[in-house]
């Protein structure tokens, strides 16, 4: 079984941006056909059996917050006019209308973020192979044997042991868990050791762009360079927790390794059995029809950017007709399998 994992707001906003251009009746639809086109194309390029979407919730961040005040309290909205703020809702929206036609599972929980929502997936369905869709890097860190990640700013698919760049540094893909717990990540407004860049990081640490550290593994050397330079003041700073807010101690690492790792998702009850569901339920095929999904194109004039040809429709929706298919095929051999 193969499935794309796909975070979904990401995704949109990597449309709505780039394909700045695509209007019908004076109407965006750049993100819409972006989006579309990206989940057909990797549907035929990795032979997909299911495609997963997951949406950040409201106050997703909630949970993040009462473990760190000021986590993302620094986001500000690239979303420059009432205007664009209204066309990326509406095209969310919208999104998410042709999903339910085209049998593409998704999901979307209050105080719930994307990247917990994939990581609890990823942790709970072992038998199937897994790609995850996303340019955030925090979900690099669900890297394994069965779990590799897209990055569309890098047009790049990575595995296990893979060596990626990180703020201009290449580092092994596994560790960029650990270089954002100590570094910190101003995207998110999460405050690092005070002084430690990547570069100084890699100076101290060498082996974060070969090898897989733990941060016992940090502490540890840190301990052993110390010991032989004790007016080393980044090490100071690392072996007392010191930010820019102050020294921490402990709680800094206890901190950063909470709102960072992925390894226990923040998700509340009904997140988890609803994603749960999502692994190993069957779609009700109830409403859904690819001849509603052509009703929601030909609304938002999704034909006129096709390519001009008599079949450039059917070309578009062929995979998601396949994936359809298959959907309905679980449904049915599970019928027939209880009987």
């Amino acid at each position: 079984m193969s499935v794309l994992l796909v975070d979904g707001d990401n995704l949109l906003t990597i449309g709505f941006y780039g394909c700045k251009n695509f209007f019908y009746k004076g109407n965006h639809i750049g993100g819409i056909y972006h989006f579309l086109n990206t989940l057909r194309r990797s549907f035929e390029e990795y032979h997909l059996d299911k495609i997963v979407v997951f949406w950040d919730g409201h106050e997703g961040s909630l949970s993040r917050r009462k473990v760190y005040h000021l986590y993302k309290e620094n986001r500000k909205s690239r979303l420059r006019s009432d205007e664009e703020l209204n066309s990326y809702n509406y095209q969310r929206e919208r999104v998410k209308q042709y999903l339910e036609e085209l049998f593409v599972r998704q999901g979307e929980y209050e105080f719930c973020e994307t990247d917990d929502c994939i990581a609890y997936y990823t942790k709970n369905s072992p038998e199937e192979k897994k790609i995850v869709y996303s340019s955030d890097g925090d979900l690099t860190q669900l890297v394994s044997e069965n779990t590799k990640i897209y990055n569309p700013s890098h047009h790049k698919l990575y595995s296990v042991n893979d060596t990626i760049k990180y703020s201009h540094e290449d580092v092994l893909i596994e560790n960029v868990k650990i270089i954002k717990i100590l570094c910190g990540d101003p995207s998110d407004n999460i405050s690092g050791i005070k002084n430690m860049g990547i570069k100084r990081l890699i100076t101290l640490f060498p082996e974060v762009q070969t090898k897989k550290l733990s941060l016992d593994d940090i502490i540890q050397k840190s301990n052993v360079i110390f010991e032989q330079d004790k007016n080393n003041k980044l090490i100071t700073n690392l072996l007392t927790g010191v930010t820019k807010h102050g020294v921490f101690g402990n709680e800094f690492f206890e901190i950063n390794n909470k709102i960072v790792n992925l390894d226990e998702p923040l998700l509340t009850d009904e997140a988890e059995e609803n994603i749960n569901q999502l692994i190993g339920e069957n779609l009700d095929s109830e409403g859904r029809s690819y001849k509603n999904a052509i009703k929601l194109m030909t609304e938002d004039g999704i034909n006129n950017v096709l390519p001009k040809s008599d079949d450039a429709f059917a070309k578009f929706l062929n995979p998601f007709l396949r994936l359809t298919r298959k959907e309905k095929n679980k449904r049915i051999i599970k019928i027939k399998n209880y009987e």
